[in-house]
């Protein structure tokens, strides 16, 4: 159970970067190209919103360290703010700027845990838990 632990923790942190890469590339359609592709972005981020919240069980029953499930939990405070922020723009606007500020610190966050992630999985299962790569 360790083991598929491990890999599902792998599977959704890696998961979670690229589909963080692939929210940057539709707003950038969305900017550059069509207007309408704004809004699948937030449709979008709304899913990667509540992402990270399936990948703190998966890095806690890794049993790879208390490491990996407290950058998994911090992930999913930081992916929480990111589109409050954003909902923010009419009410206050230079809160609602934070809201690719906190994109950059999430994609940081996710890029640790999807490194740690590749840690755990290397670990033998009778393996102390390793440090994190942070």
């Amino acid at each position: 159970m360790v083991r598929i632990s491990r890999y599902v923790y792998a599977l959704l942190a890696w998961a979670f970067v690229v589909g963080l890469l692939v929210q940057v590339f539709l707003i950038g359609l969305g900017l550059f190209d069509d207007a309408e592709l704004r809004k699948v972005h937030a449709n979008f981020g709304w899913i990667l919103h509540l992402a990270p919240i399936l990948i703190v069980p998966f890095a806690y029953f890794s049993r790879a360290g208390r490491q990996h499930w407290v950058w998994a939990l911090a992930l999913v405070v930081v992916v929480f703010l990111v589109p409050i922020f954003a909902v923010m723009r009419d009410s206050s606007p230079v809160l609602a700027a934070l809201h690719p500020v906190s994109a950059v610190i999430a994609f940081a966050v996710a890029c640790v845990v999807a490194w740690n992630s590749v840690g755990a999985v290397r670990m033998k299962d009778d393996a102390a838990p390793a440090q994190s790569a942070l």
